[in-house]
């Protein structure tokens, strides 16, 4: 992994991430640690949060400081749990608790709770083996998939309430708005957070959101997440 690259030659180094991605910098912060260097997590958006259960929620900043010798991007380098987790154990890396519950944490993000279609065997053995290094699964779940914000409820409400089926019921489409996240307060992050959950409605197979102003635009697709 580029992630790792001259580590052993720099004294401070700098992950650079975004709620993609903050549960696997979570994780490579705590390697970085226990290699004795400085490490500072800078990111590029407000993290959730549905995050703060993270052992490094509050060591977050901004901006990269001046003294930062060596600077990796999570989201080119991290952004695939498995591999950074088959990295850590062929590399000898003793996984401590905070690490295997960072690295739980992103695997239920990357597959979307372990209902992906992309969920394998293999994710399940590690899954299981996080669990097995003390991984706070339970933790995990109830942060970021039973912690709904007021914000999301608000926007379900809009959305549902704009829904329409066609294509013998297996097209969900949606209708959004700037206004309607405004009134909310809720994000784009929930609007796709409530389409995969309309996926779960009997026969639909994909939902689309359309911008409520032209009615013929696409915003998102869950084809295309």
């Amino acid at each position: 992994m580029k992630a790792f690259y001259k580590i052993d030659d720099a004294k401070h180094v700098v992950i650079v991430t975004n709620n993609k991605t903050f549960a696997n910098a979570n994780a490579f912060y705590s390697y970085i640690l226990s290699k004795h260097k400085k490490v500072t997590l800078v990111c590029t958006e407000k993290i959730d949060e549905n995050f703060s259960f993270l052992p490094w929620f509050d060591k977050k900043k901004e901006n990269i400081p001046a003294s930062a010798e060596l600077t990796t991007d999570a989201q080119k380098t991290l952004s695939d749990t498995l591999v950074l987790f088959s990295f850590l154990k062929n590399s000898n890396v003793k996984i401590n608790e905070k690490m295997a519950t960072s690295l739980y944490a992103g695997l239920l993000l990357e597959y979307d709770a372990f209902k992906s279609d992309k969920c394998d065997s293999t994710v399940f053995a590690v899954a299981s083996e996080l669990i097995q290094l003390n991984a706070a699964y339970k933790t995990c779940n109830d942060f970021l998939f039973k912690r709904d914000s007021l914000a999301l409820f608000r926007l379900k409400a809009l959305l549902y309430k704009s829904m329409l089926l066609s294509a013998d019921a297996t097209l969900l489409k949606m209708y959004m708005n700037d206004d309607d996240l405004l009134a909310s307060g809720a994000s784009s992050k929930d609007a796709e957070y409530i389409m995969r959950e309309a996926l779960n409605i009997v026969h639909v197979e994909n939902v689309t959101l359309y911008d409520r102003d032209t009615k013929n635009k696409i915003l998102k697709s869950t084809k295309e997440m």
